[in-house]
């Protein structure tokens, strides 16, 4: 979670943005770390829309639990109505921040002022405009909801599979244990590809924006 929020991929773009050597520079780099920005901010608003009409259907799926209630429990319940609010949240948070960089596009200085708004008042040991800190994380919540809302909909089905697995159906323990370890492998791998992906040990060569 740390790796999207302040990784070397977000931080770095703004810095050498507010840091370029001249007007034209920054002004190109402003307008592709825009562009990139709304592109992204499209794509996670699909895919909330998307993992918000899986939330909604959960109430829909087959049913683990084998009695006549044949109702889940109320963990399960509420870690899909709440994967169902961030996924609202990230569609929502997605829009918002879509309209704004839309709206900084209509200004003359658009430029200018999408730089002033990522830019924050204290500078570093060498004088360098440094990012602002808020707006580092702020500008990631829409993924940041979205991851959120699909570890809380695995949550549920964990909840439910091994609940289900107290039972005396042992079937319901197999389904358990595999879904685990299957869970569990996908996990790992996304967890180290987050690392690898979003970070990395030595700066890019000089002019290699």
């Amino acid at each position: 979670m740390s790796a999207l929020l302040v990784s070397t991929t977000v931080v770095s773009p703004i810095y050498r943005m507010l840091n370029a050597e001249d007007t034209d520079e920054r002004d190109r780099m402003t307008e592709r770390w825009k562009d990139n920005k709304l592109q992204e901010l499209n794509f996670i608003g699909i895919v909330g829309g998307l993992m918000a009409t899986v939330m909604t259907a959960t109430g829909d799926w087959p049913q683990v639990f084998r009695t006549e209630e044949n109702t889940k429990p109320w963990a399960v319940r509420a870690c899909w109505f709440c994967g169902l609010t961030l996924a609202l949240a990230s569609v929502l948070t997605s829009a918002s921040q879509s309209i704004r960089l839309h709206r900084l596009s209509c200004r003359t200085d658009a430029n200018a002022a999408i730089r002033a708004l990522l830019s924050s008042t204290k500078r570093g040991k060498n004088g360098e405009i440094l990012p602002r800190p808020t707006h580092i994380y702020l500008w990631q919540m829409g993924a940041v909801y979205l991851m959120i809302s699909v570890m809380i909909l695995i949550a549920g089905i964990f909840v439910l599979l091994w609940t289900a697995a107290q039972g005396e159906d042992e079937g319901q323990g197999k389904l358990a244990i595999a879904f685990t370890a299957v869970t569990c492998t996908v996990g790992g791998i996304f967890v180290y590809e987050q690392y690898t992906l979003f970070t990395w040990d030595t700066e890019p060569p000089a002019g290699s924006n």
